[in-house]
């Protein structure tokens, strides 16, 4: 996802540990709770989720996306749903990612009844979805007047009745909408560029556009919410520079301590030995002794910057995130830097 900040693969070592946690398993009907998977299969998916994580962590992403699925297939965690779509995204599959993270919301907005832990899960997948709005494509297509044998296809997948209305990943460029009743075929496209969100309404009686697909449009959320044009995945764009900003700051207040400490040395010897003015053999010392103070001044000056900027940036870069930005981990997620990605870390 995007161009990592140096201080992320930095910073993503620390974080590679991972707790291991049981969860609850599979639905076993529909309006049923989930049923409680037996210990071999909790044993098997822990097993599998390590071994995804580590494949991850080593960025070998097609193996962790194998180990994740047959995780996943195991004990149907929302966590290991979660590593499937950042498997996708870091694999360039942008648009089965999005859809892969709508559905890992989904899931574990509905574990999240019965465990509350999920919630995390549901506002991190919720936050990662919509930070590939400016990667793709997103097109709304409505219909209005639809029959029982009426369906619709966008971009060569037929779309769920279900999914109607809602924004739908594509890749950009020009995109075939297809409307079929039971008396015709209509074949409609859009034109959408990177970051691109385009409306369109369709008739079903009449097989024709209602709106003009050529004009952009917010889109709506999952919530209802208008996708405004800066949506939260733009600001949240900021924090590589907040990380590099907050990098020069440590590494200016680390050169202020060092020169600081080498003046006061300086300092302390020239005093000792000279007992006063210092002779003109010992000009050499003094003069060092200046270049350190002015060192260690110019180092404070620069990390005091850095740390602020970085701090600002990064808070403004959550002020976009919504729901998906609330801070407070919990039990089964951790904030994670790393190479692959900016968010939490979830445990199986």
């Amino acid at each position: 996802m995007r161009p990592r900040p140096w201080l992320r693969a930095l910073l993503f070592g620390a974080a590679s540990c991972l707790c291991v946690c049981a969860l609850s398993g599979p639905a076993a009907a529909a309006g049923d709770a989930a049923a409680t998977p037996s210990p071999d299969a909790v044993e098997k998916a822990q097993a599998l989720f390590k071994k995804g994580t580590a494949l991850f962590d080593s960025e070998r992403y097609a193996l962790a996306l194998q180990q994740f699925r047959a995780s996943y297939a195991a004990v149907a965690s929302p966590n290991s749903r979660l590593y499937i779509a950042r498997c996708l995204v870091e694999l360039g599959d942008l648009t089965e990612a999005y859809l892969e993270f709508e559905h890992v919301a989904e899931e574990a907005a509905a574990r999240a009844k019965a465990e509350p832990r999920y919630a995390r899960t549901e506002q991190t997948a919720q936050l990662e979805r919509d930070e590939l709005a400016p990667r793709i494509g997103l097109v709304n297509v409505t219909v209005v007047h639809p029959e029982l044998a009426t369906s619709l296809t966008i971009a060569g997948r037929e779309i769920p009745r279900a999914r109607w209305g809602k924004p739908f990943p594509v890749k950009p460029g020009k995109v075939q909408i297809v409307l079929r009743t039971r008396t015709s075929s209509g074949v409609h496209g859009v034109e959408l560029s990177t970051g691109e969100a385009k409306t369109l309404s369709l008739d079903a009686e009449t097989n024709a556009p209602i709106a003009d697909a050529g004009a952009s449009a917010p889109l709506p959320g999952e919530g209802g919410d208008a996708l405004a044009p800066e949506v939260p995945g733009e600001r949240a764009h900021l924090r590589p520079y907040a990380y590099a900003a907050g990098g020069v700051g440590v590494a200016g207040l680390a050169m202020f301590t060092v020169a600081g400490l080498m003046a006061n040395s300086t300092y302390s010897d020239l005093a000792e030995s000279c007992g006063g003015p210092c002779p003109p053999d010992r000009q050499d010392d003094v003069d060092a002794g200046k270049t350190q103070k002015t060192v260690a001044n110019v180092g404070f000056a620069i990390g005091a910057l850095g740390l602020v900027a970085g701090t600002t940036l990064f808070i403004l870069s959550l002020s976009g995130e919504g729901a998906g930005g609330a801070s407070g981990a919990t039990a089964s997620q951790q904030l994670v830097i790393g190479p692959g990605f900016t968010g939490f870390r979830t445990t199986f």
